[in-house]
C-alpha cells in the first residue's frame, strides 16, 4: 500500500507540475502572440498610412498638372495680348 501511495503522490506531483508549467508556457505564448498581433496591427497601420500618403500625393500632383495645363492654355490663348 505504501508503494501505491508513493506512486500516486508522485503522479499527482508530476500532473500538478506539468499543469503549472503548461499554464506559464501558455501565458508566455499569449504574450508572444499578443505582441505579434500588435506588431501585425502596427505594420498594417503603417502600410495604410503609406497608401493614404501616396494617394494624397498622387491627387496633389494631378491637381498641380491640371492647373499648369490650364495656365498654359490660358497663356496660349492670350499670348497676343502680351505683345
Amino acid at each position: 500500500m505504501n508503494v501505491k501511495r508513493i506512486l500516486s503522490s508522485c503522479l499527482l506531483g508530476v500532473l500538478l507540475t506539468s499543469s503549472v508549467l503548461a499554464e506559464r508556457a501558455s501565458a508566455q505564448v499569449e504574450v508572444i502572440l499578443g505582441n505579434n498581433h500588435q506588431h501585425e496591427w502596427r505594420e498594417r497601420e503603417r502600410e495604410r498610412l503609406v497608401l493614404l500618403r501616396r494617394e494624397r500625393e498622387y491627387r496633389e500632383r494631378r491637381e498641380w498638372q491640371r492647373r499648369e495645363h490650364e495656365r498654359r492654355e490660358w497663356r496660349d490663348r492670350h499670348e497676343h495680348d502680351y505683345r
